[in-house]
This record gives C-alpha cells, sequence and structure tokens, in this order.
C-alpha cells in the first residue's frame, strides 16, 4: 500500500475508536449473528452473482489499485516511448520499429505499433484499436460493477440481519432486564453492513472508477499518437498534438558546439553558438 492509503486506513481507525466508539463498550458490537448474516450474504452474493474470474479480476484490480501511487515520471516514461517509436519509424521503418517495440513497457502502446510495424492500413489500424480500446474500458469497468453490487446490497443485508434480531428481542419482551442488551445486539447489523457500504466498497469503487477514467484517456491520447506514428509524422508533430513539446526539447537538446573567433588583436577566443 502506498503512503496515501496507509494514512486514510490509520485515520478511519482513530475516528472510529474515539467518535464512534466512546462511551460504549466494545462487546456491545460483536454480535456473531448479524456478523454472519452480513458477512455470510456478500459472499453468496460473490458466489451465486458473479463468475469466478471476475471475482479473482476484481481482487487483483482493488489490490493494485490499493498499491498504486501516481508517478509524474511514469507519465514522462510513456510519452518518450510514444516519440522514441516515432522517430525510429521515421529514419528506418518498420523493421527498424518492430525491432524496437520490445522495450515498450505499455501493452496499448506496443499493441498499436506492432500493427503498424505489421503494415496494416489506416482504416484497419483505427478500427484495431477502437475495438482494443472498447474491451479493455470493459474491463475496467468489471470490478467498478461488482463493488457497485456489494455497495447496494450491504446495507440491505444489515437491515435483515436487525429484523432478525428483532424478532429475538419480540420473544424477551417480557424480560426486561434483557431487552435493553438484545436491542443493542440487533441494531449492530446494520451497523456493518453501513461501515462495509460506506467506509469501505465506496471508497474503493470510486478509486477504480478514477483509475479507469485515466486509462481511458491515456488510451485515447495514444490513438492520436500511432495514428501519426502510421503516417510517418514528424516526432515534434506527434509531441504537439500530445501537448508534450516540452518533453520533446528535453529529448533532443544537445550541447550546440563552440565555434572559433579572431578578434582584432588577433587572439582566438571561443564562442558558444548559444
Amino acid at each position: 500500500m502506498n503512503l496515501k492509503t496507509i494514512t486514510a486506513i490509520v485515520l478511519l481507525c482513530i475516528f472510529l475508536g474515539y467518535g464512534f466508539l466512546n462511551g460504549l463498550d466494545p462487546r456491545q458490537l460483536l454480535n456473531l449473528q448479524s456478523l454472519m448474516i452480513v458477512v455470510g450474504g456478500i459472499l453468496l452474493v460473490l458466489w451465486f452473482g458473479f463468475p469466478q474470474n471476475e471475482i479473482s479480476h476484481t481482487w487483483k484490480c482493488v489490490s493494485r489499485a490499493l498499491r498504486a501511487n501516481k508517478n509524474q515520471d511514469m507519465e514522462s516514461k510513456l510519452l518518450s516511448d510514444v516519440l522514441r517509436l516515432a522517430r525510429v519509424h521515421r529514419m528506418h521503418g518498420p523493421k527498424a520499429l518492430e525491432k524496437t517495440l520490445f522495450r515498450v513497457k505499455d501493452e496499448f502502446l506496443r499493441f498499436g505499433a506492432t500493427l503498424v510495424a505489421e503494415g496494416y492500413g489506416k482504416i484497419d489500424l483505427y478500427t484495431a484499436l477502437e475495438r482494443e480500446h472498447r474491451l479493455k474500458t470493459a474491463e475496467d469497468l468489471r470490478p467498478i460493477r461488482v463493488l457497485r453490487t456489494l455497495a447496494r446490497l450491504s446495507p440491505a443485508l444489515g437491515m435483515a440481519g436487525t429484523i432478525i434480531s428483532l424478532m429475538k428481542v419480540m420473544q424477551e419482551l417480557g424480560e426486561l432486564d434483557s431487552i435493553g442488551g438484545t436491542l443493542g445486539l440487533a441494531l449492530s447489523s446494520t451497523l456493518y453492513g453501513i461501515m462495509l457500504s460506506n467506509l469501505l466498497f465506496l471508497p474503493i469503487m470510486l478509486k477504480l472508477e478514477r483509475h479507469a477514467e485515466e486509462n481511458s484517456s491515456r488510451r485515447i491520447m495514444l490513438i492520436e499518437a500511432i495514428m501519426g506514428l502510421h503516417q510517418g509524422e514528424h516526432p515534434l508533430r506527434i509531441a504537439e498534438r500530445l501537448n508534450s513539446f516540452d518533453l520533446y526539447c528535453k529529448m533532443n537538446s544537445k550541447p550546440r558546439p563552440s565555434v572559433q573567433k579572431i578578434g582584432r588583436s588577433g587572439a582566438i577566443r571561443q564562442i558558444s553558438a548559444n
């Protein structure tokens, strides 16, 4: 996990410990029956409602999202790969481009550059890139759909546990000494459902939605770059398309050679061409 996620978990524990549980007996919040109803209901929904590969994919996406830390260097590396491929293709052709693909880390960029190296036409290339973009977008939305379902069902499962516990309260109406503790336990399942929905599933779902939007924007940008790569455009023009002109200048910045100038006194002075 990154530092932001760890800090959020620590602050959540502090708020729960002091804000919610202050003045309460922690044993009153531990209701095994309510916990089994809520957690067991969630597991049953996952088991019967979604295929096993989608559950595994959701778990991998959640783990990746919790560990991910947005790095500006990664974006610069991606743009550097785009401009390097454009330079190689423009100067040396498709065969040299194909030999350079092993250095590309981004799967979508490597896929598009491979199609360019294989000689796809403009229409076929754009169609293939759009189809791959739609498939990747659908893949990013799958775990979001799972978490949205769990976020909606958790409060309902908590309410079901409360109703079951209230049925037990109705049976104990004659015993006034124990009805208070039983009523407190009855409300704990609702608390479990609300906390799981609003403090666990919804924040993770929002994080995955943000990642999906970022991935979609990156792929759209790469489609523009790959189409320019296919047309043999100059890397400078591709950099302007991607709003990365500064990066292009940085990649192509070289110290200009100094020249000699003879002054009036006959002395030779070194001056810079800059």
